[in-house]
Parts: structure tokens; sequence; C-alpha cells
């Protein structure tokens, strides 16, 4: 069972994911594929969230590490795992497109990771400051 700070952090990425999620809905409905296309949007958020949360353990693993090295390299991993997964996404989206590549989804996704990742440091960041007081 999940312990309090856990269950706050995943109802926080949930709440934002939802968010995001309807707006792409709204967004999908009102407008089709006009400015962005709302899919890669949606797919972008569902795959950033699921990414998000494993590294938000990663790094709330890593702040219960009694050494340095420990730490260290569960807080790089999760760093090389959002890079290498988010990467290979892109590499995939753009090669399958290549000319019809909808520049403002692929910039509206980069926005997404923006914003997960800074909720993501803010969440361990928190629980940082839990854990020292």
């Amino acid at each position: 069972m999940q312990n309090n700070p856990d269950r706050k952090a995943f109802l926080i990425l949930i709440c934002l994911f939802l968010g995001f999620s309807a707006l792409f809905g709204t967004g999908w409905a009102v407008f089709g594929r006009d400015p962005a296309d709302f899919l890669i949007l949606m797919t972008g958020n569902i795959l950033l969230f699921a990414i998000s949360y494993y590294s938000f353990r990663l790094g709330r693993k890593a702040l219960h590490h009694k050494n340095v090295q420990g730490f260290l390299r569960l807080v790089y991993s999760s760093l090389l795992l959002k890079l290498f997964l988010l990467s290979i996404a892109a590499f995939i989206y753009i090669m399958q497109y290549r000319q019809g590549v909808n520049k403002p989804a692929l910039f509206g996704c980069f926005g997404l990771y923006l914003i997960y990742t800074f909720t993501e440091v803010r969440l361990v960041m928190q629980q940082s400051k839990q854990k020292n007081a």
C-alpha cells in the first residue's frame, strides 16, 4: 500500500493528466487537426504521464538511499529514461510522417514535457523537505 505522500503526488499527476486530456479533447472537437494535431498531443500526454510517474518513483526511491552513489544512479536513470524514451518517440513520429509533421503538436508536446518535469521535480523536492524536517 502506498503511503500518503506518494498518493498525493499520484493524485497531482492524475489531475494534470486529466486536465490536459480534457483540454486536448475539447480542442480536438472544436478545431479538428487545424492548429495542432490533438491526437499527437494526447499521445504525448499519455506517454509523458507514464514516464513522469515512473521517474517520480525513481526520484522518491533516490531520496531514501543511504549512499550518494545510489542516489545519483537513480536520479541519472530517471533523466536518461526520459531523454531516450521521448527522443525515440519523437524520432518515430518524425520518420513516420516526414513531410506531414505537425510542428505545433511537437512543440506542444515539448511544453507538456516542461510542465510534467517541473511538476515532478517540485513533488520530489517537497518530499525531500518533508524527509529532512
